[in-house]
């Protein structure tokens, strides 16, 4: 943490880019209570209001929650993975509203939910996401490997991409993801200090498309594709206030 901090202070241009669920906020059981308080907030804000900083969400929550949560904050906010980016306090998007391969897609997922107490499906503009924190560990490994072989032969055909998170398996086109956000943002700037965190495997594209010297955190557990590692997702508010108290001593 003294080696990012020193890199941090001496740097004139930064860019933050900070995953949501299971980094700054921990995973539960309903998403909607993972709602900020006001200790992330107010850090968030001190990080922001630094005018050398440009500070981005990047989550695979939906436009609305975003808006919601952390919509009065001065940051910038990247929705389903990268496939919406709010600047300016305008939504773009690569892709307006849900494909048109949801349907098939859905069956399959549909057919798992109702054999599954506990699972429900969550339908994005762009990607369509298996939830299965509630339901019961045994079921959850079984439902989860049958789901998968069932959405092998309709994905690979249809060119989508499957992905296994955190309690969750999304499917969506390869296009969205965060890595190609990660590129947009670079483009748009000259950084000389870069750092990003996250806690799933959604972030490894993010870790992948980041610059060689970029300070690179993964949450929770090791990632070959991180330079660095925070054991918990608690660690990473106070982590994230010792780039922010900097602020307040200079």
């Amino acid at each position: 943490v003294r080696d990012i901090r020193a890199w941090y202070r001496n740097a004139r241009a930064r860019l933050l880019i900070l995953d949501y669920d299971g980094t700054l906020a921990p995973i539960c059981k309903q998403p909607e209570d993972a709602a900020p308080d006001e200790a992330l907030r107010g850090t968030l804000r001190r990080l922001a209001e630094d005018p050398r900083n440009t500070l981005v969400i990047c989550s695979g929550r939906d436009r609305d929650t975003l808006d919601r949560w952390l919509g009065d904050l001065p940051v910038l906010l990247a929705a389903e993975h990268g496939a919406f980016h709010k600047e300016s306090g305008v939504w773009h998007g690569l892709q307006a509203e849900m494909p048109v391969w949801d349907e098939e897609v859905l069956a399959v997922m549909e057919r798992i939910t109702h054999q599954t107490q506990g699972a429900w499906v969550e339908k994005k503009r762009t990607a369509l996401v298996w939830h299965y924190r509630n339901v019961d560990a045994w079921l959850a490994e079984l439902r989860e490997k049958q789901l998968l072989a069932s959405l092998m032969e309709p994905c690979a055909r249809l060119n989508l991409r499957v992905m296994r998170g955190n309690k969750v398996v999304e499917v969506k086109p390869f296009d969205f993801n965060k890595g190609a956000e990660v590129q947009r943002l670079l483009e748009k700037g000259s950084f000389d200090f870069v750092l990003a965190m996250g806690d799933d495997v959604t972030d490894e594209d993010m870790f992948r498309a980041m610059p060689p010297d970029a300070v690179t955190v993964k949450v929770g557990s090791f990632s070959p594709q991180a330079r660095y590692t925070l054991g918990s997702q608690t660690e990473t508010l106070p982590f994230l206030r010792t780039l922010a108290d900097y602020l307040q001593s200079v």
